[in-house]
């Protein structure tokens, strides 16, 4: 059997994510835009996704949508078997506490909280204090390398270690999903190869399913499929 048009072998991993005729319309002053129109999309469980496109292409939408955050226009959003379309916006946002990470360009750590508190704080929001959960912190900041740095404040951390104690709170709860959104934007070139290195080598660790927009094509290299988002169709660029 062939390859879906977006690269995904039928012989493949249980599917985790999979938007079904997706559509998004938006209001622009007094003419509607459409980013999307029957865009469809199956990400397998433990896969790495690497999304491409220019500016205004619609790449965060896409995350937004994905994490629930936004709703489609039309079509239908399914993460880790749960119909995010069906769901009102207070059970989208528990979802995403419990299944999705996120990282974001410019880090989004809150400055009035140590690293070890930025990290935990996933679990905190999903009423996780138990031995393990505060184990499971450990692990992650040991897992950034960051193990002495769990009394610091981020105004103190440069801009790299900054970013890996965002990783460390992306995957803490174990969730079904990561989302990275030009997760390097905010970094030297050397630093992001870096961060990308970390960022790929702890979700497949984890087995967890990692989708992330960037502008530049060298973090293809780094994922299981890349996919390039252009006039609002999803397609397979070539290894």
């Amino acid at each position: 059997m062939p390859a879906s048009p977006t690269g995904k072998s039928p012989n493949t991993p249980p599917t985790v994510i999979d938007l079904f005729r997706l559509e998004k319309r938006y209001e622009e002053g007094d003419r509607e835009r459409l980013l999307f129109r029957g865009l469809d999309l199956q990400v397998s469980r433990g896969e790495a996704v690497i999304l491409l496109g220019r500016s205004g292409s619609g790449k965060s939408t896409l995350l937004n949508l994905i994490s629930g955050i936004d709703q489609p226009s039309a079509g239908r959003v399914c993460v880790d078997g749960v119909d995010l379309t069906a769901l009102n916006e207070e059970g989208r946002s528990r979802f995403r506490r419990r299944q999705i990470g996120f990282v974001y360009q410019f880090f989004n750590l809150i400055p009035t909280l140590t690293v070890e508190e930025n990290v935990r704080l996933p679990l905190d929001l999903n009423n996780r204090r138990s031995q393990a959960d505060r184990q499971r912190v450990l692990e992650m900041l040991s897992a950034v390398d960051l193990t002495g740095h769990a009394t610091r404040f981020p105004d103190t951390l440069s801009g790299g270690e900054q970013q890996r104690v965002a990783l460390a709170r992306a995957l803490v709860h174990q969730p079904a999903v990561v989302l990275a959104d030009e997760p390097t934007g905010n970094l030297d070139a050397e630093t992001g190869r870096r961060i990308l290195e970390l960022l790929t080598g702890l979700v497949r660790d984890s087995g967890t399913t990692l989708v992330m927009v960037t502008h530049g094509a060298e973090a293809g290299a780094l994922g299981d499929r890349v996919l390039r988002l252009e006039a609002g169709r999803l397609e397979v660029v070539p290894p």
